[in-house]
């Protein structure tokens, strides 16, 4: 985004979410599932990521490593969006879009600035497991 100022990623930071507890050590997001609701929400990232389009994919934070039942998922750590920043690009409507492909017929993600950071210039989705939250959506039942 341009004009935007450089803020550096902090090495290292917790927060935690309504599913999920982050933990963020320097160039590494870990996603500790809290209840089932935390793990699908996990697994549906990491299923997401796989089978989408290098297009959509491009949105996406980057998946590196799942525990198989969602417990731990690994991830590239982003800065995190500020809410200034997420004002004007909602203002301006330069958020990613989300097309409509099936099987997938809404976005993933929220445009709120927890929801969104920056991994090198890039602006990609930190969370996209919205569809995962109250329904099991995953393909075969991952």
């Amino acid at each position: 985004m341009s004009g935007r100022t450089k803020q550096r990623r902090p090495s290292s930071f917790l927060r935690k979410g309504s599913t999920r507890t982050v933990l963020v050590f320097g160039p590494l997001a870990v996603k500790i599932g809290r209840g089932a609701r935390g793990r699908r929400c996990n697994r549906f990232e990491v299923s997401l990521y796989r089978r989408v389009n290098a297009r959509r994919r491009a949105t996406l934070c980057p998946v590196l490593w799942c525990t198989p039942r969602g417990r731990i998922l690994l991830m590239r750590a982003a800065r995190p969006l500020t809410e200034a920043e997420a004002i004007m690009l909602r203002a301006t409507r330069t958020f990613p879009d989300w097309d409509y492909v099936p099987p997938d017929e809404t976005a993933p993600f929220e445009y709120k600035a927890s929801d969104w950071g920056w991994l090198k210039d890039r602006l990609v989705a930190l969370d996209y497991s919205a569809p995962a939250l109250f329904e099991d959506v995953l393909p075969g039942g991952l």
